[in-house]
């Protein structure tokens, strides 16, 4: 019997001290304070009741637009060893949006897509967060109607286009263009099955050939988009030096990983018309005159780039940084850009399960610009194209990690067991297959505004835990 005793007092002690674990450091996964409030520092369009889970959509809201709710919420305990989310229901059905472990304060859930008509009640239930009575912002930016517009694709490296807008770009098809701007070579050793990282010959040949299959995941994977190959362009630049080469705009800078500063090297897989106009070599002049090049050809209504200001790789800042230099360069004032973020702040972002809600990103202090939010749907089918289309990505697919030495395979391992134990999802292709993806709106004309232009084009930095 004393046994038994003591046998329940230690199994008390455990569960109290894993539920004291749980509560106090789960919220502390962040790299921020998860009771601080996102601070997007707009105003609402209009107010609305939230009581008993239950608010009704005002009657004016156009079909399309994009809605989202200034909400308080508050983790329950549960939500402090289960990752907490926010249950839509509409006429539509259910969709999920994710929060942090131990929330608390102000966040925006997005209910764009998730009724059929207005006036309609939408009904908010919470699995480990609470939702209060209280009065909300809503806030309502108009539909935008991409119809038969052309849109261009800056991708930073092969797989960028797929994890921001497969959406969008396979659902206008021979209106997309999709430019890839760099090879992506660099990285780590993904194949030491294959080559030994020790010997200089196949190192050399082993990024060689990473790049070459990533050159070609960026010309072929567009076309199961319906893309056709004529609007697909890869520019052939050396993976991580677009920094080196704004610094020294007309020195060529070589791949970090191979004897060359040849982009020939990575452009000859090209086929449609528009490679016959590259032009330079691997500096920062060659690379804004062909982004001009392609702008001016192509006439894009609506340019998809990472926002600067929000995405902490150096290659996606300064892709954009070019492609605005290029259209300053041209005078072009037309359209809109369509910013994003692949490689956030904070680089949980997004939280949550493929299919799931996308909405807006953690964001207290920093500098950030834009005119208007733009949530574009995706269906059930859309989703699972998406999820198909990256996992044709060879460098992000979760099988390539076999072929990694066994230094990689240890790190990933412990990695994807914090991601498993934590309930994040590990790779880029599960966090960014969503029901919607998410952009930033910015007018072209506005970035001849200086002030704008500094907003945008200020390079966020990574806040690690």
């Amino acid at each position: 019997m004393e046994v038994l005793l003591w046998l329940l007092a230690f199994a008390c002690i455990a569960v109290a001290g894993g539920l004291a674990f749980f509560y106090f450091f789960y919220p502390r996964l962040f790299a921020y304070d998860v009771r601080r409030n996102y601070n997007f520092e707009v105003t609402p369009t209009c107010f609305v009741e939230v009581s008993e889970g239950r608010l009704i959509l005002p009657g004016d809201i156009e079909p399309g637009s994009t809605v989202l709710l200034e909400v308080n919420v508050y983790s329950t305990l549960k939500g402090h060893y289960r990752m907490p989310y926010v249950s839509i229901e509409t006429s539509e059905g259910v969709r999920k949006q994710y929060l942090e472990y131990g929330v608390k304060g102000l966040r925006y859930l997005n209910l764009s897509h998730t009724f059929s008509m207005t006036g309609e009640e939408i009904k908010l239930s919470g699995s480990g967060v609470s939702i209060p009575n209280q009065t909300c912002g809503l806030i309502v930016y108009p539909a935008e109607d991409l119809g038969n517009k052309k849109v261009l694709i800056i991708a930073p490296h092969p797989d960028d286009a797929e994890i921001a807008a497969y959406g969008i770009y396979s659902q206008q098809t021979d209106k997309a263009f999709v430019v890839t701007v760099t090879a992506g070579e660099n990285g780590a050793f993904s194949y030491s099955n294959l080559y030994n990282p020790n010997n200089p010959e196949e190192f050399h040949k082993h990024y060689l050939q990473k790049g070459r299959i990533r050159v070609w995941n960026s010309l072929a994977v567009p076309l199961l988009g319906g893309v056709p190959s004529e609007q697909i362009l890869q520019l052939g630049f050396f993976d991580s030096t677009l920094e080196a080469m704004k610094q020294n705009p007309e020195q060529n800078i070589p791949s970090m990983k191979l004897d060359t500063a040849d982009i020939e090297v990575f452009r000859s897989g090209n086929t449609s018309e528009f490679a016959k106009g590259l032009t330079g070599g691997s500096n920062w002049n060659s690379l804004v005159d062909n982004m001009a090049y392609i702008v001016d050809r192509f006439q894009p209504d609506i340019v998809i780039a990472p926002a600067p200001n929000i995405d902490t790789h150096p290659d996606h800042q300064f892709s954009t940084i070019a492609v605005l230099e290029a259209m300053k360069k041209l005078d072009y004032r037309k359209g809109s850009l369509f910013l994003h973020t692949v490689h956030h702040i904070y680089d949980d972002y997004p939280l949550g399960k493929v299919g799931s809600v996308l909405s807006l990103p953690p964001k207290f202090e920093q500098p950030f610009y834009f005119k208007s939010i733009y949530s574009h749907p995706l269906s059930a089918d859309d989703v699972k194209d998406k999820l198909l289309a990256l996992d044709a990505m060879n460098d992000i697919r979760p099988n390539t990690d076999g072929y990694s030495s066994w230094r990689v395979m240890l790190f990933r391992g412990l990695n994807g067991l914090r991601h498993a134990v934590f309930n994040f999802e590990r790779d880029l292709i599960n966090r960014f297959t969503r029901s919607n993806e998410l952009f930033y709106v910015v007018p072209v004309s506005e970035i001849y505004q200086d002030e704008i232009y500094q907003k945008i084009t200020h390079r966020a930095r990574s806040v690690k835990w």
